[in-house]
């Protein structure tokens, strides 16, 4: 992997064979003048001591979550085109807000444990949103993305506890569903042409919960009454799993990024933070580099729409 350092110089880190089943990188710098030898191999030393070191600081609830992925179905599976849309205005789509709202969903249901809970789905989604929001910052930076970033921040408490009289699957996605449709019917019509930023990102948090919730109770149709709160969790983790994985390919180029940089007194600590995220996350990337990836170009890749786009016309 490679990228142009802001001095002219060749950045990349290059793959030195396996030690123990675990990849080595040694940052090289690739100039006019070139380096000694015992120079660079300082170097390599010292980045090879730091991936090391966070190897051993792998996300293990995320990569127990991105077991449960086989493919990327669930990045489409997740929103369907049928279901109508709510909001005055179309906004982008991003890869967090999903991710959050999917979680929501599943932190509502009472027959799951929360040991199964939190060990499986949501300390997963967690550790996962810390290397998503790396993704969206530097590759969704638009202010459009960011709008949408905002509002997968939006706490959804109100809705993760909804009447204890529900005791079926589809009876808690149907009152999330009328809960959140309700909510963004009443914040488009009271602020109709005046929202503000914080405004638009209830009704897009909202928006979300309304489209997936209704996008599940649809592909179930007149059988929603067989859905049991088992069954609708196991569905709930592998679309994450799958938005997760899908996201998560990017993130060798999020590491590159992070040693690319025009301000010299930065470029020692970002070139350090890029070899312990590669140390973290060494396993994940290479687990994801087997798949096949869409046939999309890089920026495209960056993109949850584009993904969805590419999927739609593909799955059959």
């Amino acid at each position: 992997m490679s990228v142009g350092h802001p001095c002219g110089a060749d950045m990349r880190f290059k793959h030195h064979g396996e030690d123990n089943d675990r990849r080595r990188y040694v940052l090289q710098l690739e100039d006019d003048v070139e380096f000694a030898e015992r120079t660079l191999k300082d170097i390599s030393k010292s980045m090879n001591r730091l991936i090391q070191k966070a190897e051993k600081q792998q996300p293990k609830n995320l990569m127990r979550l991105l077991a449960e992925s086989r493919g990327f179905e669930g990045v489409e599976k997740f929103d369907s085109h049928h279901v109508p849309p709510l909001l005055s205005e179309e906004y982008l789509n991003c890869w967090s807000l999903p991710l959050v709202t999917l979680a929501t969903i599943a932190m509502s249901l009472p027959n799951i444990t929360k040991n199964l809970l939190d060990c499986l789905l949501i300390s997963g989604v967690r550790e996962g949103l810390v290397y998503v929001t790396l993704v969206e910052e530097r590759l969704n930076a638009s202010n459009d993305h960011v709008l949408i970033q905002k509002a997968a921040k939006i706490s959804w408490l109100q809705l993760q506890n909804p009447d204890s009289q529900l005791h079926t699957a589809g009876q808690i996605l149907q009152w999330l569903r009328d809960t959140a449709k309700n909510m963004v019917i009443e914040m488009e019509g009271t602020n109709y042409g005046v929202q503000d930023d914080n405004s638009k990102c209830r009704s897009i948090s909202a928006n979300s919960m309304y489209r997936i919730t209704e996008t599940i109770l649809l592909s179930y149709h007149t059988n929603i009454d067989e859905l049991s709160q088992e069954e609708l969790f196991v569905q709930l983790s592998l679309m994450s799993a799958d938005i997760l994985a899908a996201c998560l390919t990017n993130f060798p180029q999020v590491i590159l990024m992070k040693c690319h940089t025009s301000a010299i007194e930065r470029r020692e600590a970002n070139v350090q933070a890029a070899a312990q995220l590669l140390g973290e996350t060494t396993k994940i990337i290479n687990t994801l580099q087997e798949r096949e990836l869409p046939c999309l170009n890089t920026d495209d890749l960056a993109s949850i729409d584009k993904w969805r786009a590419y999927l739609m016309d593909h799955i059959p």
